[in-house]
């Protein structure tokens, strides 16, 4: 086994929950487990992440990474990247 397929595989048996919300992709990429070794490495998805999906999870999209905060659809990003929590309770989107 590949050691791509092999972290692919742990992150799969880690993260993913079949009877919740999202594809196996998206749980992945919106893992918040900064500590782990492989959070860094694990496969992230091109699939928009839904800011409802989001909110399933109990996540805020300031506690995803950048890389996974950029797939957030549905976010109101201000000029620095970060995710305006006024204005999208304002409803601007």
């Amino acid at each position: 086994m590949s050691l791509r397929k092999a972290i692919n595989a742990k992150c799969r048996e880690c993260a993913v929950d079949p009877l919740d919300a999202g594809s196996a992709a998206q749980q992945i990429a919106c893992c918040v487990s900064h500590e782990c070794p492989l959070h860094s490495v694990r496969p992230i998805t091109c699939t928009t992440i839904p800011i409802r999906l989001l909110a399933q999870y109990g996540l805020k999209a300031e506690q995803l990474d950048q890389q996974t905060r950029n797939l957030v659809s549905g976010a109101v990003t201000s000029v620095d990247g970060q995710i305006d929590q006024l204005q999208r309770l304002e409803g601007v989107t």
